[in-house]
Protein backbone atom coordinates (compact mmCIF):
# COMPACT_ATOMS: atom_id res chain seq x y z
CA UNK A 1 0.00 0.00 0.00
CA UNK A 2 1.43 3.46 -1.38
CA UNK A 3 1.55 5.80 2.02
CA UNK A 4 1.26 9.81 2.21
CA UNK A 5 4.21 11.22 2.94
CA UNK A 6 3.43 14.16 5.25
CA UNK A 7 4.43 16.68 8.17
CA UNK A 8 2.07 17.93 10.70
CA UNK A 9 2.55 21.45 12.06
CA UNK A 10 0.52 21.48 15.35
CA UNK A 11 -0.29 24.04 18.30
CA UNK A 12 -1.36 21.00 20.26
CA UNK A 13 -4.66 20.98 22.57
CA UNK A 14 -6.77 18.39 22.92
CA UNK A 15 -7.69 18.26 18.96
CA UNK A 16 -4.58 18.41 18.17
CA UNK A 17 -2.92 15.54 20.50
CA UNK A 18 -5.75 13.15 19.28
CA UNK A 19 -5.04 13.54 16.10
CA UNK A 20 -1.63 13.11 16.33
CA UNK A 21 -2.91 9.78 18.42
CA UNK A 22 -5.09 8.51 15.47
CA UNK A 23 -2.44 9.29 12.72
CA UNK A 24 0.25 7.34 14.43
CA UNK A 25 -1.68 4.36 14.43
CA UNK A 26 -2.26 4.92 10.46
CA UNK A 27 -1.64 2.44 7.79
CA UNK A 28 -1.96 5.00 5.01
CA UNK A 29 0.23 7.65 6.37
CA UNK A 30 4.30 8.48 6.10
CA UNK A 31 5.00 10.69 8.62
CA UNK A 32 8.01 12.34 8.60
CA UNK A 33 7.85 14.78 11.48
CA UNK A 34 5.90 17.15 13.27
CA UNK A 35 6.27 21.18 14.11
CA UNK A 36 4.68 22.42 16.97
CA UNK A 37 3.98 26.30 17.14
CA UNK A 38 1.60 28.84 18.96
CA UNK A 39 -1.45 28.90 19.19
CA UNK A 40 -4.08 27.05 21.71
CA UNK A 41 -1.47 27.53 24.35
CA UNK A 42 2.33 29.04 24.46
CA UNK A 43 5.13 27.43 22.93
CA UNK A 44 6.40 25.71 25.84
CA UNK A 45 3.03 23.80 26.29
CA UNK A 46 2.39 22.82 22.82
CA UNK A 47 6.16 21.45 22.14
CA UNK A 48 5.47 19.24 25.70
CA UNK A 49 2.30 18.25 24.76
CA UNK A 50 3.58 17.13 21.39
CA UNK A 51 6.50 15.35 22.38
CA UNK A 52 4.64 13.20 25.63
CA UNK A 53 1.44 12.59 22.81
CA UNK A 54 4.41 10.70 20.20
CA UNK A 55 5.90 9.01 23.50
CA UNK A 56 2.36 7.74 24.71
CA UNK A 57 1.58 6.32 21.66
CA UNK A 58 4.98 4.97 21.50
CA UNK A 59 5.92 6.86 18.19
CA UNK A 60 9.15 8.90 19.56
CA UNK A 61 10.77 7.78 16.21
CA UNK A 62 9.00 10.54 14.57
CA UNK A 63 11.38 13.90 14.88
CA UNK A 64 9.69 16.98 16.07
CA UNK A 65 10.89 20.21 15.97
CA UNK A 66 9.99 23.44 17.88
CA UNK A 67 8.52 26.62 15.80
CA UNK A 68 6.78 30.04 16.33
CA UNK A 69 6.62 31.26 19.80
CA UNK A 70 4.68 34.29 18.24
CA UNK A 71 2.63 35.52 14.82
CA UNK A 72 4.74 37.17 12.52
CA UNK A 73 3.52 40.65 13.44
CA UNK A 74 3.11 40.78 17.82
CA UNK A 75 0.74 42.65 19.21
CA UNK A 76 -0.84 43.12 22.45
CA UNK A 77 -4.43 41.80 21.28
CA UNK A 78 -2.95 38.62 19.99
CA UNK A 79 -1.33 38.14 23.89
CA UNK A 80 -4.82 38.97 25.29
CA UNK A 81 -6.97 37.27 22.80
CA UNK A 82 -4.77 34.13 23.28
CA UNK A 83 -4.58 34.07 27.20
CA UNK A 84 -8.46 34.24 26.76
CA UNK A 85 -9.28 32.07 23.84
CA UNK A 86 -7.38 28.46 23.67
CA UNK A 87 -6.01 28.53 27.22
CA UNK A 88 -10.13 28.70 28.18
CA UNK A 89 -11.25 25.58 25.69
CA UNK A 90 -8.14 23.76 25.85
CA UNK A 91 -7.06 24.46 29.62
CA UNK A 92 -3.98 25.89 31.33
CA UNK A 93 -1.81 22.75 30.21
CA UNK A 94 -3.50 22.41 26.92
CA UNK A 95 -4.94 18.96 27.37
CA UNK A 96 -7.75 20.01 29.57
CA UNK A 97 -5.84 19.35 32.69
CA UNK A 98 -4.58 15.85 31.75
CA UNK A 99 -1.44 14.67 32.58
CA UNK A 100 1.04 11.81 31.48
CA UNK A 101 2.34 8.95 33.64
CA UNK A 102 5.84 9.67 32.76
CA UNK A 103 8.74 12.18 32.74
CA UNK A 104 8.39 14.83 30.40
CA UNK A 105 10.59 13.76 27.20
CA UNK A 106 12.49 15.19 24.66
CA UNK A 107 14.38 11.80 22.94
CA UNK A 108 12.52 12.96 19.73
CA UNK A 109 13.37 16.63 19.49
CA UNK A 110 15.18 18.13 17.00
CA UNK A 111 17.83 21.38 17.04
CA UNK A 112 16.81 22.76 14.24
CA UNK A 113 13.83 24.96 14.33
CA UNK A 114 10.64 24.38 12.63
CA UNK A 115 10.75 25.64 9.15
CA UNK A 116 14.93 24.72 8.69
CA UNK A 117 13.41 21.12 9.70
CA UNK A 118 11.13 20.87 7.11
CA UNK A 119 12.73 22.41 4.65
CA UNK A 120 15.57 19.86 4.95
CA UNK A 121 13.25 16.75 5.37
CA UNK A 122 11.44 17.85 2.16
CA UNK A 123 13.79 18.53 0.33
CA UNK A 124 15.41 14.91 0.85
CA UNK A 125 12.94 13.02 1.07
CA UNK A 126 12.35 14.24 -2.83
CA UNK A 127 8.59 13.56 -3.90
CA UNK A 128 5.83 16.04 -3.01
CA UNK A 129 4.69 16.22 0.58
CA UNK A 130 1.40 16.90 2.46
CA UNK A 131 1.92 19.84 5.03
CA UNK A 132 -1.09 19.59 7.39
CA UNK A 133 -1.39 23.06 9.47
CA UNK A 134 -3.67 22.19 12.28
CA UNK A 135 -2.44 25.53 14.18
CA UNK A 136 -1.94 29.43 13.11
CA UNK A 137 0.60 29.25 10.14
CA UNK A 138 3.43 30.70 11.08
CA UNK A 139 5.66 28.09 10.83
CA UNK A 140 4.42 27.55 6.92
CA UNK A 141 5.13 31.25 6.83
CA UNK A 142 8.69 31.40 7.82
CA UNK A 143 9.47 28.29 5.45
CA UNK A 144 8.27 29.95 2.45
CA UNK A 145 9.86 33.12 3.31
CA UNK A 146 13.13 32.14 4.26
CA UNK A 147 13.21 28.94 1.61
CA UNK A 148 11.31 30.14 -1.71
CA UNK A 149 11.46 26.61 -3.50
CA UNK A 150 10.24 24.74 -0.69
CA UNK A 151 6.99 25.07 -2.97
CA UNK A 152 8.49 23.04 -5.30
CA UNK A 153 8.50 19.82 -2.83
CA UNK A 154 5.17 20.57 -1.02
CA UNK A 155 2.16 18.57 -2.60
CA UNK A 156 -0.08 20.81 -1.15
CA UNK A 157 -1.32 22.40 2.35
CA UNK A 158 -4.30 20.82 4.16
CA UNK A 159 -5.52 23.53 7.14
CA UNK A 160 -7.73 23.27 9.87
CA UNK A 161 -9.16 27.13 9.87
CA UNK A 162 -11.45 29.79 8.79
CA UNK A 163 -14.91 30.41 8.89
CA UNK A 164 -17.47 31.43 6.23
CA UNK A 165 -20.40 32.34 8.58
CA UNK A 166 -19.70 33.40 11.94
CA UNK A 167 -16.32 33.96 13.71
CA UNK A 168 -14.45 33.53 16.96
CA UNK A 169 -12.13 35.81 18.27
CA UNK A 170 -12.67 38.64 15.74
CA UNK A 171 -16.48 38.49 13.96
CA UNK A 172 -15.36 36.79 10.40
CA UNK A 173 -12.43 34.54 11.82
CA UNK A 174 -11.18 31.45 12.99
CA UNK A 175 -9.18 31.09 15.76
CA UNK A 176 -6.29 29.29 13.68
CA UNK A 177 -6.30 32.47 11.20
CA UNK A 178 -6.68 35.20 13.51
CA UNK A 179 -3.76 34.13 15.53
CA UNK A 180 -1.31 35.07 12.71
CA UNK A 181 -3.69 36.59 9.84
CA UNK A 182 -0.30 37.76 7.53
CA UNK A 183 1.30 34.28 7.95
CA UNK A 184 -2.02 32.67 6.46
CA UNK A 185 -2.38 35.60 3.83
CA UNK A 186 1.48 34.26 2.66
CA UNK A 187 0.58 30.98 2.80
CA UNK A 188 -2.31 30.84 0.95
CA UNK A 189 -0.84 33.06 -1.81
CA UNK A 190 1.87 30.78 -2.28
CA UNK A 191 1.06 29.19 -5.08
CA UNK A 192 0.56 25.84 -3.47
CA UNK A 193 -2.64 23.88 -3.51
CA UNK A 194 -4.39 25.04 0.09
CA UNK A 195 -7.55 22.48 1.23
CA UNK A 196 -9.45 24.34 3.86
CA UNK A 197 -11.12 22.57 6.39
CA UNK A 198 -13.26 25.62 7.90
CA UNK A 199 -14.97 25.33 11.22
CA UNK A 200 -18.25 25.49 9.68
CA UNK A 201 -17.16 22.30 8.04
CA UNK A 202 -15.03 20.95 10.94
CA UNK A 203 -17.95 21.24 13.26
CA UNK A 204 -20.12 18.89 12.12
CA UNK A 205 -17.56 16.27 13.22
CA UNK A 206 -19.01 15.32 15.78
CA UNK A 207 -18.56 12.44 18.84
CA UNK A 208 -21.99 12.17 20.31
CA UNK A 209 -22.02 11.55 23.88
CA UNK A 210 -23.33 7.90 23.32
CA UNK A 211 -19.83 7.56 21.64
CA UNK A 212 -17.61 10.06 24.27
CA UNK A 213 -19.48 6.82 26.49
CA UNK A 214 -18.11 4.18 24.61
CA UNK A 215 -14.75 5.81 24.78
CA UNK A 216 -14.96 5.60 28.23
CA UNK A 217 -14.58 1.46 28.33
CA UNK A 218 -11.00 1.80 26.82
CA UNK A 219 -8.70 0.49 28.54
CA UNK A 220 -4.87 0.93 26.33
CA UNK A 221 -2.88 3.78 27.62
CA UNK A 222 -3.37 6.01 24.31
CA UNK A 223 -7.53 5.10 24.88
CA UNK A 224 -7.44 6.16 28.03
CA UNK A 225 -5.83 9.46 27.33
CA UNK A 226 -8.15 10.50 24.51
CA UNK A 227 -11.51 9.61 26.30
CA UNK A 228 -10.37 11.72 29.07
CA UNK A 229 -9.08 14.99 26.71
CA UNK A 230 -12.28 14.92 24.83
CA UNK A 231 -14.45 14.66 27.80
CA UNK A 232 -12.37 17.73 29.40
CA UNK A 233 -13.29 19.50 26.02
CA UNK A 234 -16.99 18.48 25.88
CA UNK A 235 -17.09 19.98 29.19
CA UNK A 236 -15.34 23.65 28.61
CA UNK A 237 -17.37 23.81 24.95
CA UNK A 238 -20.84 23.20 27.05
CA UNK A 239 -20.62 26.02 28.98
CA UNK A 240 -19.87 28.33 25.88
CA UNK A 241 -22.82 26.71 23.59
CA UNK A 242 -20.67 24.78 21.40
CA UNK A 243 -22.10 21.12 22.23
CA UNK A 244 -25.12 20.51 19.70
CA UNK A 245 -24.55 20.21 16.36
CA UNK A 246 -27.07 19.38 13.41
CA UNK A 247 -29.48 17.82 16.82
CA UNK A 248 -26.92 16.17 18.01
CA UNK A 249 -25.17 16.43 21.60
CA UNK A 250 -21.56 16.23 21.61
CA UNK A 251 -18.20 17.40 21.01
CA UNK A 252 -16.97 18.75 17.50
CA UNK A 253 -13.17 17.30 16.88
CA UNK A 254 -11.64 20.00 14.41
CA UNK A 255 -8.00 19.53 13.80
CA UNK A 256 -9.48 15.55 13.32
CA UNK A 257 -11.65 16.27 10.32
CA UNK A 258 -8.46 17.58 8.77
CA UNK A 259 -6.91 14.63 9.29
CA UNK A 260 -10.33 12.25 8.13
CA UNK A 261 -9.98 14.53 4.45
CA UNK A 262 -6.35 13.18 4.36
CA UNK A 263 -7.01 9.78 4.71
CA UNK A 264 -10.90 9.32 3.09
CA UNK A 265 -11.53 11.81 1.08
CA UNK A 266 -14.75 10.29 -0.03
CA UNK A 267 -16.35 11.39 2.93
CA UNK A 268 -16.38 14.95 2.03
CA UNK A 269 -17.20 17.38 -0.89
CA UNK A 270 -15.26 20.78 -2.00
CA UNK A 271 -15.09 23.29 -4.29
CA UNK A 272 -12.20 25.52 -5.85
CA UNK A 273 -12.11 29.26 -5.67
CA UNK A 274 -10.12 31.96 -4.52
CA UNK A 275 -9.45 33.13 -1.33
CA UNK A 276 -7.44 35.66 0.45
CA UNK A 277 -7.04 35.76 4.21
CA UNK A 278 -7.67 39.75 5.23
CA UNK A 279 -4.63 41.20 7.38
CA UNK A 280 -5.86 44.98 7.61
CA UNK A 281 -9.02 45.48 8.59
CA UNK A 282 -9.75 45.93 12.04
CA UNK A 283 -13.54 44.74 11.56
CA UNK A 284 -12.94 41.75 9.25
CA UNK A 285 -9.17 40.97 10.34
CA UNK A 286 -8.50 37.43 9.96
CA UNK A 287 -11.76 36.38 7.34
CA UNK A 288 -11.23 34.18 5.17
CA UNK A 289 -12.89 36.01 1.73
CA UNK A 290 -13.82 33.26 -0.76
CA UNK A 291 -15.04 34.77 -4.43
CA UNK A 292 -17.83 32.12 -4.20
CA UNK A 293 -19.68 33.59 -7.26
CA UNK A 294 -16.49 33.71 -9.18
CA UNK A 295 -17.14 37.24 -9.48
CA UNK A 296 -13.24 38.30 -10.09
CA UNK A 297 -13.69 35.62 -13.17
CA UNK A 298 -10.10 34.32 -12.21
CA UNK A 299 -8.43 31.65 -14.10
CA UNK A 300 -8.19 28.19 -12.44
CA UNK A 301 -4.52 28.18 -11.93
CA UNK A 302 -4.96 31.42 -10.25
CA UNK A 303 -8.16 29.40 -7.95
CA UNK A 304 -5.99 29.10 -4.93
CA UNK A 305 -8.16 27.41 -2.38
CA UNK A 306 -9.99 23.77 -2.01
CA UNK A 307 -12.94 24.29 -0.09
CA UNK A 308 -14.15 21.54 1.98
CA UNK A 309 -17.93 22.22 2.87
CA UNK A 310 -19.28 18.75 3.88
CA UNK A 311 -18.48 15.54 5.79
CA UNK A 312 -20.08 12.61 6.34
CA UNK A 313 -20.71 12.47 9.90
CA UNK A 314 -21.00 9.04 10.04
CA UNK A 315 -18.39 7.89 7.99
CA UNK A 316 -16.07 10.65 10.49
CA UNK A 317 -17.03 9.04 13.36
CA UNK A 318 -16.60 5.12 12.16
CA UNK A 319 -12.72 7.00 11.03
CA UNK A 320 -12.16 8.72 14.51
CA UNK A 321 -13.52 5.55 16.48
CA UNK A 322 -11.81 3.05 14.63
CA UNK A 323 -8.27 4.42 15.33
CA UNK A 324 -8.78 4.21 18.66
CA UNK A 325 -10.07 0.45 18.80
CA UNK A 326 -6.64 -0.43 16.95
CA UNK A 327 -5.05 0.68 20.10
CA UNK A 328 -7.44 -1.38 22.15
CA UNK A 329 -6.44 -4.62 19.57
CA UNK A 330 -2.77 -3.71 20.03
CA UNK A 331 -3.47 -3.27 23.93
CA UNK A 332 -5.46 -6.59 24.46
CA UNK A 333 -2.52 -8.72 22.22
CA UNK A 334 -0.25 -7.62 24.12
CA UNK A 335 -1.26 -9.19 26.83
CA UNK A 336 -1.89 -12.32 25.42
CA UNK A 337 0.94 -12.30 25.01
CA UNK A 338 2.50 -12.19 28.72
Amino acid sequence: MKRIPIIFDVDTGIDDATTLMMACVSDSLEILGVTATHGNNHLENTLRNTLNVLKLCGREDIPVAAGAQRPLLCNRKYDEKNESGGMVVHGANGLGGYEFDFEDTKTALRKEKAWDFVYQTIKEYGKPVVYCLLGPLTDAAILLTKYPDASRYIKCFVNMGGYIREGTLSPMSSVNIFYDAQAAEIVMESGIPFYMCPGDLTGDALITVEEMEHMKQFRSPVGKAASLMVDAYYETCSKIGENVVNGLTGQSMHDNCALAFIEHPELFTYGRYYCRAESKSDLCVAMTVIDYEDTLKLPLDRKNLFFVDSVDREGFSSFFMECFQKYERMYEQKYECQ
